[in-house]
Formats: structure tokens, sequence, C-alpha cells
């Protein structure tokens, strides 16, 4: 496009403000010829021709980033400068020609630059690259994948929220067409950026080539004895042997079900795993599962500390085999009469496990027991006593009851996708059950509140969640933690509450998203801390 701008006109070491087809253009002169950048900085979009020209660089006087004239490559600061072709006829007239990238040809640029925001943390270059790469026809699942493979191999212990974040944040996208795709994958690469930003790769060992003769029942063991080397290892092997999802899902619903693990964290990220799996690739399983590992092999066992003692004494007196043979084939017509959710919510762990055992010798599926737990996990958040979370000395709050229906979400995946009802399953869910009712430790010394009465946002369950999720994403949290459990609970309440017919886990999780909670946990820890060094720290050690 003409100009209508002569070079006799345009002084070198001179910028000007020129638009071309509707776009507003840097124009340059310098002593090694004129170059057209897009006006507007990449950073935050200020006009480049309001900064200074000094030789063959341009600097945005807004925030000091620099860029070379000649490519639009950035001196300082975090990503390029678009660039245009500039032509000076023999007569000194000048026009440009706007540059159209091929999207094959840029996408590998801009994936190279979304790697750099991400190892650096800088979400303004994740937005906009994300942007960029969206409207190139870039898949999400391949946006996320850049996130995971940055953050799993240098997550310290394995495995946190920030991934098990990232595969809820890609089913939200995944539901989701255009630019309203950006947030959820934006959110979900800025706290992996967040959380593994400068940490060194954790290497893996080479995969085993020996087979051993029950590699399912090898890897059990050498999880519960913690070595962790020789599990990724041989799952390593498996899955360069050519091992398929449902086959190693199973060796993982294994080692989720022998323990309570991790206040549920075990079913919760081996849930997140396979989920992200289904929606990047089976191929990817070499980075994803390993490093899942050291969460799972390290992880606290509940079932072996002293508040679950009452339960898991309680459910010995069961026959693990008679129950699943019960629970595989029920006659449908168990519903709960109000005894197992009293159980549940009531302070006597041993009737948690005996009532929730017996309600399946009368009939009940694992499913069933399941919805009473998420009924009562709702319960729970529905009438939590916030002014709890003022209460520094108490190591209780929202984030511990949110585990409860959050876990049991996730085992509720874990049974859908098992073939069959095994006595593993059978603990599993009951270790749901424990769960749920050991969350009431705060009302069992404090008088409950009344259950909180919310609008429902919608009366379709389906749109209420969607706009809960909604709500999740957006900037409310301070603390990526706090952050992370919202995003987890906003997917589980709406597939629960889907389940149940029921809106009360979306409705506690509004609770949970509008009630005042901690953000930050410095003054809680310092006076917890001062407790413990006084000897005036009280953990539960009963029997």
């Amino acid at each position: 496009m003409d100009l209508s701008l002569n070079i006799a006109d345009f002084p070198v070491a001179t910028m000007r403000l020129v638009k071309v087809d509707g776009q507003r253009l840097c124009l340059v002169h310098t002593s090694s010829g004129v170059y057209a950048l897009d006006n507007a900085c990449p950073h935050e979009g200020y006009g480049l021709t309001t900064g200074k020209l000094d030789g063959e660089v341009v600097t945005c006087a807004w925030h000091n980033w620099k860029f070379r004239v000649g490519d639009g490559h950035s001196v300082l600061g975090e990503e390029d400068v678009m660039t245009h072709t500039v032509a000076v006829s023999p007569d000194g007239s000048l026009s440009v020609t706007l540059a159209t990238p091929d999207p094959e040809v840029i996408r590998p640029k801009l994936m190279q630059s979304l790697r750099n925001g991400i190892s650096r943390d800088y979400v303004g270059q994740m937005s906009r690259d994300v942007i960029r790469l969206l409207r190139a026809d870039t898949n999400p699942g391949e946006l996320m994948w850049e996130a995971v493979a940055y953050g799993a191999p240098r997550a310290e212990f394995g495995w946190g929220h920030s991934i098990a974040s990232l595969t809820d944040c890609l089913g939200m996208a995944t539901n989701q067409t255009g630019d309203a795709r950006v947030l959820p994958i934006v959110q979900a690469l800025a706290g992996v950026a967040e959380s593994e930003r400068g940490r060194p790769v954790n290497p893996l060992p080479e995969p085993l080539r020996a087979k051993p003769a029950n590699p399912r029942s090898e890897f059990r063991n050498l999880v519960e004895q913690e070595r962790l080397t020789d599990a990724q290892s041989l799952l390593r092997g498996a899955i360069h042997g050519g091992a398929q999802p449902d086959g190693v899902m199973a060796w993982f619903t294994d080692l989720v079900s022998d323990h309570l693990l991790a206040y549920g964290h075990g079913a919760i990220y081996v849930q997140k795993a396979f989920q992200l799996l289904a929606h990047i690739g089976w191929e990817r399983a070499d980075t994803v599962l390993p490093h899942l590992l050291p969460t799972i092999v390290y992880a606290t066992r509940e079932d072996t500390l002293p508040y679950t003692r009452l339960f898991v004494r309680s459910l010995g007196a069961f026959d693990l085999n008679a129950l699943a043979d019960h629970a595989g084939s029920r006659n449908g017509g168990w519903s709960d009469n109000g005894e197992l959710l009293r159980a549940i919510l009531g302070p006597d762990r041993a009737a948690a496990a005996t009532v929730a055992c017996g309600a399946v010798m009368r009939g009940a599926s694992l499913e069933d027991l399941l919805d009473v737990v998420s009924i009562a996990a709702s319960n729970r958040m529905l009438r939590y006593d916030a002014a709890g979370e003022a209460d520094f000395h108490d190591d209780f709050g929202w984030l511990d009851i949110t585990h409860a229906l959050t876990y049991a979400n996730a085992v509720r995946w874990l049974v859908r996708n098992s073939p069959d009802v095994t006595p593993d399953l059978v603990r599993l869910v009951m270790w749901t059950v424990c769960l749920a009712n050991w969350t009431g430790r705060h009302e069992w010394h404090t008088t409950v509140g009344p259950t909180t009465t919310i609008e429902p946002w919608s009366t379709d369950l389906a749109e209420y969640g969607r706009l809960l999720q909604h709500q999740a994403l957006q900037d409310g949290t301070a603390a990526f933690i706090v952050h992370a459990h919202a995003i987890k609970m906003s997917v589980a309440a709406t597939e629960e509450a889907i389940r149940l017919e029921s809106t009360a886990p979306l409705d506690a999780t509004v609770r949970f998203l509008t009630e005042p909670r901690l953000e930050r946990f410095v003054a809680a820890t310092v006076t917890r801390s001062l407790d413990f060094l006084s000897g005036r720290s009280d953990r539960v050690s009963e029997a």
C-alpha cells in the first residue's frame, strides 16, 4: 500500500505513525533503511512511536522494552514485534506490504515463545501466545502439553496441584469455542509456571527391559516399599513395551486403594493423570505417569495414623471379598434411610465404617455409597462455621472439607473405569467414607452452624456448573493452592450434582468461593509453630 510519503520528507533517525488497511504501524528510518513494525508494543499495547529510537533499536516509553527495527527481535522484553515489508521506489515514494504469515510457519516460533513464557512465568507473554496460537488453529491440548512437559519433570515431589488443575482447565477449554478458551488455558499454564519455575529437572531411570513374571504385582510391591526408582523403571518398561491405558490404570488403582493417601490426593491425581492422557495422547504417558509416581510413593498413608485407627479397626471386621461380591451383584433396591448419612456426619469413626459396610451387605453399590459421601461433604461445607478460618491454633479449614467431595468424585471415576468390583475398590470407597467422616472434626468441638441457604445460579445443573467453573477461573483467589482447590471443586461439584440430581454440591462450592477464607498461611503457620515449640500443639492421638 502506497503511504503517500516520500523518503525525502522522512529524515534518518525518525519514526512516524502510519495506517495501512486500518492497522497502525511504526515506520522507522535509520541509516540502514526504512522499516515498519506493529505500532502496538507486544507487552501492553502502548505505541512504539511515542518511544525512543536509538540507532537500530526502538524503545517503548512505557516499560522499556526494546526491539531491533530490522526484524522486530526483542532485545529487552518478553517477545518480538511483528515487522512488515517496506519498499522504496526510484522516486523515493514509500509503500508497505503487510505481513500475513502462514500459520504453519509462525506456529513453531509461537510455541517456542510460549515455552519461554512458561519457563519465566511471564503471564502476559503466555496470554498473547495462547491467543495467537489458538487463532492459528492450534489444538488446546498441545498448549497444555507444553506446560506438562515443563512442569512434570520439575515437580519436586511429583505431581502437585498445578498439573491436576491443568487437567480440569483443559476440560473447560474443550467445552468452549474461540477466544473463550483462552482463560482456562492461561490459568493452567500460569499455575504450572508459578509452581515449578526455576526448579531442576528430575531425571527418570531407564525403562526396565526384563519384564517380571507379574509386573502389576511387582509394581505394587515396589511402591509399598517406597522404591521409587525401581517402580519408575518398571512402569517405563511397561509403557515402552506397549502397555495400554486400561491396564496401566488398573496398576494405579491398586496403589491408591492400598492406603488413604495424602488426604485423598493419590486418587485425585491418578484420575487427573489419565483424564489428561485421554486429551493429549497416550504417547505422552512416559512423561506424565513416571513423574506422578513420587507423589504416590512418598504420600502420607493416612490409614496408618492415629485418627483413622478406629475406622480401620471397624473396617477390618468385614470381609472385603464378601463386600465386593455383594456390591457387584446388587439388586438396585437400596437407598439410604438417613442412617449412613448420620454416621458419616457424626463423630463416631467406628460407626461410619460399620454402617457403610452394612449398607453394602444390604444391597448398596459402591456408587450408592459415594452418593451419600457427596451429600455428606456438601452438608459439611454448607454448615461450616467460617469463623474457624480465623482460629490459627486449629489446622483445619475450607480446603480440608473440599477434599471429601473431590476425593469421592475421583474414586467414582475410578470405579466407573474399572471392569469389575474388587475388594480393592471396596476398600478405596471406604476410604472416602473415612475422610468424609474425619472432615467433621471441627464440628466435634465447636457448635455446628446453621445450614447456609444458597440461591442457585441456574435451575439447569449443567448450566449452574458451567457458571460456577467460570467463576472459579476468575482471579478471586490470591494463593495458587486456593485457586487450584476452587478449580478442582467446581469441576467435581458439577459432576456430582448431575449424578445426584441435586444442587447441593454446587451450592457448597459457591459458599466456598464466596465466604471468608484464608488466602495466605503465614500468620497461621507462625501461630502453629509457636504452639508446637511451646508444647501447646494439640494433635489427635486417640486410638
